[in-house]
């Protein structure tokens, strides 16, 4: 019998698969426990992907359904001692209507001073290390920086950590993603966190009073410059402050925030690096020490951001 599918005429099979009118060869939908997902074998409603290129990506939604989207920031830049702070992870659910377009953005890493893709902050001028860039779904095409006056077309962020910085006692930079982003430490004591993370409604800070603390503070969708040998704040919803520096007592970034807290989302939540947790439901975040280059669900990242949307159901 033909039955209708997210607005679709599909044919129904016996052993619960669903074909399109055209060809029965063409798997469509499948049924498990009464409920109806999509086939991978349909190209069309297979996992999209979409690994780090320096530019903007394109996606047209297939077909009216409920997606998954997966979004993971980008690690901030190392030096030989101390990593860059990893990147968050973000995940939610959205019901999506056909022919949406969705534009990705997705974080860049960094070996040198400059800042990562997608708002990652440059380190500072002696070759302080910069920021991640952060990973945002949007339906509206630009930039993270360039959103703030359109944050409702904003879907999903993951922030991009922090940039460490170049001095000899090494200070790791902060970690992104999750409702606050993780300060940037100093070589002189791990609990002087003066680069501090981005959170929900603002950059993070940073002391700008005496010699060398002339850093700058994160602001929405960028983070902080560094000072001299400081690491660059990590790209985020609101970007971490970048790093200071006075005499031998240098700060790495701190890290970007990341964002669930568009309407449209559902059963959403954050995943960051040794951070604090939230149990609302429009900033949950969870803390893991699960970290990888490859991206993995629920774990933070290493190297460039990463996106994935994933037809559902």
């Amino acid at each position: 019998p033909s039955v209708t599918i997210n607005g679709e005429d599909v044919l129904w099979y016996s052993d619960n698969k669903f074909f399109n009118n055209k060809a029965t060869t063409d798997t469509k939908y499948t049924m498990r426990q009464n409920t109806i997902y999509k086939s991978t074998t349909n190209s069309a409603l297979a996992s999209h992907t979409f690994d780090y290129t320096g530019e903007e990506q394109i996606f047209t939604v297939p077909v009216t359904g409920i997606y998954k989207l997966e979004a993971w920031g980008a690690q901030g830049g190392s030096n030989s001692t101390v990593l860059g702070g990893y990147g968050g992870y973000s995940k939610g659910m959205a019901t999506l209507a056909k022919g949406t377009t969705l534009y990705i953005n997705g974080g860049g890493t960094t070996s040198t001073n400059v800042g990562g893709f997608n708002g990652g902050a440059n380190g500072g001028s002696s070759s302080g290390y910069g920021g991640g860039g952060a990973t945002h779904i949007a339906t509206l095409s630009g930039r993270l920086t360039g959103l703030e006056n359109n944050k409702t077309n904003i879907l999903i962020v993951a922030g991009g950590g922090g940039g460490a910085d170049n001095w000899s006692d090494g200070a790791q930079g902060g970690y992104g993603g999750g409702f606050q982003g993780v300060a940037g430490t100093w070589t002189a004591s791990t609990s002087m966190t003066w680069a501090l993370g981005g959170t929900q409604t603002g950059g993070g800070v940073c002391n700008t009073s005496g010699a060398y603390y002339n850093s700058e503070s994160g602001a929405f969708g960028i983070g902080g410059v560094a000072s001299q040998w400081g690491g660059g704040g990590g790209g985020g919803y609101y970007g971490g402050a970048g790093g200071n520096s006075a005499s031998r007592w240098v700060s790495a970034g701190g890290g970007g925030s990341g964002y669930i807290g568009n309407a449209l989302l559902n059963d959403k939540s954050m995943y960051c690096y040794n951070c604090t947790e939230s149990s609302d439901e429009s900033t949950k975040t969870v803390s893991t020490t699960c970290h990888s280059s490859t991206p993995t669900e629920n774990c933070a990242k290493e190297g460039n951001g990463y996106a994935i949307i994933n037809f559902y159901k």
